[in-house]
């Protein structure tokens, strides 16, 4: 038994190596780079056009695994064949033959090139010889670099081992031997994303699916013709996935099929197209969503124009825009249909009566109370209104008051009672007068209609904002003594309404020094000393200036009765706007200076207290409504 030589024995322990890091390799993917990533979603803005889609950052994508190859020895058993009866000139004619009968290489021992080599082996140095070894070399060379590009592995190898017999140092047997390797790699990729369709594996978060092994081998070799098909199909199943999502309003997930599609080949036909079509889809579904939120707000249908902003921003439209729909949301939920400073009046179930005239107020917060007053205003607490609401223009009229009289035949305190307070004008003094109620003004004559309603209690006060909000059906009350508080101050700090001085312009219908009962001498002891508003007694509504609110009479003409019982101070005080109720309480809150005050009672904080029956010619109220929607 022959032994195998030392060059046999290195040759077999290298072939060892090579299969088991072939091996390793081929098991051991993460050697090539990180773990690869998955699929992470940039869904695409409702308003950009497929020109201007984000790209993401680039993506970490499997290494492939180039297949490793061996050019093989050729005609490593050439002593087997035996040419020692051959002459010279028979070695140079028999390459002569195979030249001319295409046989430059194959087959193994009957070729132009083989007989030429064993020429050279023999050492024969022959013009003729070398100028044919020239050709023949040049035509190996063209047919490696057809064999590349026809994709051809095994005729590449089988000439790359001629070049390599020729000349082992060839500066080109690299370049072919790393090209037959990217050849059957390919090729091995191919099999795999056909396998990948056939299993549905469109898009893995392991990246061993078909748009990642395609996008992997279009690296490698981006002509190689498989690959077009492939792409082509890939491209067809993901873009059929998006546009179904679309269709099923899904764009979230439509977005991610054309991510998808774009990591693949962001200018293909059918990536634009997808595009395109997804981006109408979403246009008209955000045209529907648009007309439908408006339609909603209108019809003050808040529930489904909350529903409308929810799938707007499921629909990813710009955030400035979709800020817009939540504003305007917010402020009907608020305010309604109405802005800040619109003036209506609901229509009562009488035909085409009226209630009194509304003004929305904003919402908003303050400070109530004073740190440094007396008792019963302190302490000063943070009120936040956030709620809409809206309050009469003017203060309860006799006209206002007449209509519910006549639609409820409710009676008033001061009929109950059959008296009332009026100002004696022979003595300047209050007092009891029989048959006196709200039909009567101070001075117990018959009122006219636009005079602020005198002679109520709280209970008729209460009542009438009952009545209101039975017959137009809406939330009419009373104010809470927090909100009167809150439009008599419009956030300032200052004394008064109007500033920290005495009024220099006619602001009201205050007691002033200047002022007199008709041509009598009768004047104001305590009202501010330079002050002459020419009215003596409460005036008509609306005879003075308006507050910044749109409002008039807050502090003066007459006080006014609020919903709050009262209590000796604000500690406990709700700080949300509402009421300050306890059941059963027998005293509650007035608010407001009136046309006979001292000058400290036109101040902001100032507040009284009255049992629910007490009435008073200086003493009306105005409502508020609560904007429900």
């Amino acid at each position: 038994m022959p032994l195998i030589s030392f060059k046999e024995t290195t040759m077999l322990l290298l072939g060892c190596v090579l299969v088991y890091s072939l091996y390793y390799l081929r098991t051991h993917d993460q050697i090539f780079g990180p773990p690869t990533l998955g699929a992470t979603s940039n869904p695409i803005p409702a308003t950009q056009q497929p020109s201007q889609l984000p790209q993401d950052d680039p993506k970490v994508l499997p290494t492939a695994v180039l297949e490793q190859v061996e050019i093989p020895d050729w005609l490593s058993n050439k002593a087997d064949f035996d040419l020692g009866n051959l002459t010279i000139d028979d070695l140079l004619e028999l390459a002569r033959l195979s030249h001319e009968q295409d046989h430059d290489f194959f087959p193994d021992n009957q070729n132009t090139l083989f007989y030429l080599l064993k020429a050279k082996e023999l050492g024969v140095e022959d013009t003729a010889i070398e100028e044919l070894m020239t050709t023949v070399h040049a035509a190996l060379y063209d047919q490696a670099e057809q064999a590349s590009r026809d994709y051809d592995a095994n005729s590449l190898t089988a000439l790359t081992a001629r070049l390599k017999t020729i000349d082992e140092a060839d500066s080109k047997i690299p370049a072919f031997t790393e090209r037959i390797s990217v050849i059957v790699t390919i090729k091995r990729l191919v099999t795999e994303i056909e396998g990948h369709l056939a299993d549905g594996r469109l898009y893995e978060d392991d990246q061993k699916d078909a748009l990642h092994t395609l996008i992997v081998a279009a690296n490698m070799d981006p002509d190689y013709p498989p690959l077009n098909d492939l792409k082509q199909q890939v491209l067809t199943a993901i873009s059929a996935q998006a546009l179904r999502a679309a269709q099923e309003l899904d764009f979230s997930f439509a977005n991610q099929q054309i991510e998808w599609m774009q990591e693949l080949d962001p200018e293909h036909g059918i990536t634009r197209q997808a595009i395109t079509d997804i981006q109408t889809q979403r246009q008209n579904r955000f045209a529907y969503l648009d007309q439908q939120f408006y339609s909603a707000i209108n019809d003050l249908n808040l529930d489904r124009a909350a529903n409308m902003v929810a799938a707007l921003a499921a629909l990813e439209v710009p955030d400035n825009q979709l800020n817009g729909y939540q504003s305007l949301l917010e402020k009907t939920q608020n305010y309604g249909p109405h802005d800040i400073g619109d003036e209506f009046n609901d229509l009562l179930n009488r035909g085409n009566q009226t209630g009194p005239t509304m003004v929305v107020m904003p919402m908003g917060e303050y400070f109530m109370g004073s740190q440094t007053g007396p008792k019963h205003q302190r302490p000063s607490h943070l009120v936040q209104i956030n709620y809409g609401f809206a309050v009469s223009k003017f203060e309860i009229t006799v006209a206002d008051f007449a209509r519910f009289i006549e639609a409820s035949g409710y009676q008033t305190t001061a009929e109950k009672n059959n008296r009332a307070v009026i100002y004696d004008e022979r003595t300047g003094r209050f007092k009891d007068k029989f048959n006196i109620n709200w039909r009567h003004d101070y001075l117990g004559k018959l009122a006219d209609g636009d005079l602020p309603v005198i002679h109520v209690s709280w209970e008729d006060a209460n009542a009438y904002a009952n009545w209101l909000n039975a017959t137009t059906g809406s939330a009419y009350r009373l104010l809470s003594e927090s909100e009167f508080e809150y439009l008599l101050s419009a956030n300032s700090n200052t004394l008064y309404p109007w500033g920290n001085e005495e009024p220099t312009e006619i602001w009201g219908n205050f007691s002033g020094a200047k002022d007199k009962f008709k041509r009598s001498r009768i004047r104001w002891r305590e009202g501010f000393t330079e002050y002459e508003d020419g009215h003596w007694g409460p005036a008509p509504v609306g005879s003075f200036i308006q507050t910044l609110l749109g409002l008039y009479d807050l502090s003066g003409n007459v006080m006014e009765w609020v919903d709050d019982c009262w209590h000796d101070s604000y500690t406990r005080a709700p700080n949300d706007g509402s009421s300050w109720v306890n059941r059963g309480c027998e005293n509650r809150v007035i608010r407001g200076g009136n046309w006979g005050s001292a000058n400290e009672e036109y101040r902001i904080h100032h507040r009284l207290k009255a049992a629910t029956d007490f009435t008073d010619p200086r003493l009306g109220f105005r409502v508020a409504k609560t904007l429900r929607y």
